[in-house]
């Protein structure tokens, strides 16, 4: 037996038993399951984007983010917002309509925003109702070349979204010719607009108007970046870059050649928001400085009542300029108005004078809070009796019709036409993203139908849209670019915020625009609002 073992022979009840077949399920089932955590963990993000968000199955185009669903939409989904369903249906049905009469084949216009950041607030749905009703121009004006809108949201900038990554996942889609919007003057856009410009695609801003957000930094404004964040100091999206909006520049010249020298100007405490922190020395410098600052902390209502406080010890007509993000305009309102009724404030008038934003007031807030001080602030004594006024340049280029131009009926049919609401027009978003879809759409009509189109193609075209015959007929007005893709030839109009009639519910002032007046250079008092303005 000893040389057996030596030999190596095994007795026989020492050999191992054959593995069963659930042995062998076993180890399938176990390595099946390491494998899987080890693909989960390099594929999260993969499966984030395939299983949240999206209707009808599996899909990467919208993804979550904290309490966010970002990314692109060409049909119906609306991310998850209720008060964009309405507008998504109507871009759905024109998409899937598009072309249907024409010889051309239709292309894909991309289109960038905030759905949800609330610095854009209840506005970002008329921003694309705008953009829908540009559509529906171009898709039924000669039926030269149709566009399908292909919608990113970008969810919100300092906490649940993604911005650069949707639009880097709209850059990705060779089926872009070109893009309208890409969001609010914020750090964000810069780089938007730098990985749009790599890809070589065009790119119509609507309502960007900061400084240093064109394609050489403002240079001809020579702003002051040093409360600013630099990123953009040299410009964005170069060569491919154009925007609609006003830049701050023109606006604090109207202002000036408008408004007496305030008495105070209102800022946010930190400064480094690019809407605001290039506009307090732009306006020191056209006043000659020596403007004092009143600084309140926008996450700190009661440093609003300390400002109010402020302004209503200074006695005769005091004039302050309220530089900021509009948000909390109907809180100041309030807060001068509760000053009057205590007998506190001995101004005898007040009037506060705001930049683009200030037009956040004609706009119902999503915030109830906010929409709570709007309507006070607009119903309030003091405004319905003119002691406290507020003026604004406007964000678009004008509120109504021109004599003798037609643009503004063929934006009013549009918008009207794809059932939006009138009053949705009236802080001036709409016609701002009308015209940037406009635009492409007037680049698209000069390339020939029987060439496919080329994103080269259209920034040529747009870029040549600078002024004369060439200026696109806009909602707001003729639409030309200067060398560094500003708007030019016409300016910003400063107007008189009128008070709805007296005993107007508060109900009705939560619907619809109020209405204003035009405030010539020069005036030293603003005019006085139409009886039942």
């Amino acid at each position: 037996m000893a040389h057996r073992y030596r030999l190596g022979i095994v007795p026989r009840r020492t050999r191992p038993a054959p593995h069963s077949w659930t042995d062998w399920v076993r180890l399938t089932l176990v390595v099946v399951l390491v494998a899987g955590a080890v693909t989960g963990f390099f594929t999260r993000e993969w499966r984030q984007r395939m299983f949240t968000c999206n209707e009808g199955g599996p899909s990467a185009e919208a993804w979550r983010v904290g309490d966010r669903c970002i990314g692109l939409s060409d049909g119906p989904y609306a991310f998850e917002l209720d008060r964009f369903g309405a507008v998504m249906r109507v871009i759905d049905a024109q998409n899937r309509t598009a072309g249907d009469d024409c010889a051309a084949e239709p292309v894909t216009v991309g289109v960038l925003l905030t759905m949800s950041d609330p610095l854009a607030g209840s506005r970002a749905v008329h921003e694309l109702e705008g953009m829908a009703a540009g559509q529906r121009r171009t898709n039924t004006e000669a039926c030269h070349r149709p566009i399908r809108l292909l919608v990113g949201q970008l969810g919100d900038y300092d906490g649940d979204g993604d911005p650069v990554a949707v639009a880097a996942a709209m850059a990705a889609r060779e089926d872009v010719v070109a893009v309208a919007g890409i969001g609010l003057s914020h750090h964000a856009t810069a780089e938007i607009a730098n990985l749009l410009a790599a890809a070589k695609i065009p790119m119509v801003s609507d309502v960007v108007t900061a400084e240093g957000f064109d394609q050489d930094g403002s240079q001809n404004d020579d702003p002051d970046f040093e409360r600013c964040d630099r990123s953009y100091a040299d410009g964005i999206g170069r060569d491919y870059y154009y925007r609609i909006g006003f830049r701050v520049a023109v606006q604090v010249e109207r202002i000036g050649a408008t408004v007496p020298r305030p008495d105070f100007v209102m800022v946010p405490v930190g400064g480094s928001d690019p809407y605001t922190c290039t506009t307090l020395p732009l306006l020191q410098r056209r006043y000659g400085g020596g403007l004092a600052e009143v600084k309140f902390d926008t996450t700190e209502p009661s440093t609003v009542l300390q400002t109010a406080r402020r302004v209503c010890a200074q006695r005769g007509k005091v004039v302050v300029a309220y530089i900021a993000r509009g948000h909390d305009l109907g809180r100041l309102l309030t807060s001068l108005d509760d000053e009057y009724a205590r007998g506190q404030c001995v101004a005898d008038s007040i009037t506060v004078i705001s930049t683009s934003d200030g037009n956040r007031l004609r706009t119902a807030e999503i915030d109830p809070a906010l929409e709570h001080l709007r309507v006070a602030g607009l119903g309030s004594r003091s405004f319905t009796e003119g002691r406290v006024r507020v003026l604004f340049t406007l964000v678009a280029g004008t509120e109504g019709p021109r004599p003798g131009d037609g643009s503004w009926e063929d934006f009013n049919s549009a918008f009207t036409g794809a059932g939006f609401d009138p009053d949705h027009i009236g802080d001036g978003w709409a016609i701002n993203a009308y015209d940037a879809v406009l635009t492409i759409g007037q680049a698209l009509r000069e390339v020939p139908t029987t060439e496919p189109v080329r994103r080269g193609e259209i920034n040529s075209v747009i870029s040549g849209f600078s002024g004369g015959v060439s200026a696109v007929p806009g909602a707001g007005g003729p639409i030309a670019f200067d060398p560094s893709g500003n708007r030019t030839d016409i300016e910003p109009s400063v107007v008189r915020l009128c008070p709805r009639p007296a005993g107007t519910s508060p109900d009705a002032l939560s619907h619809g625009s109020s209405s204003t007046v035009p405030v010539p250079p020069g005036a030293q008092e603003p005019p006085g609002c139409p009886p039942g303005a």
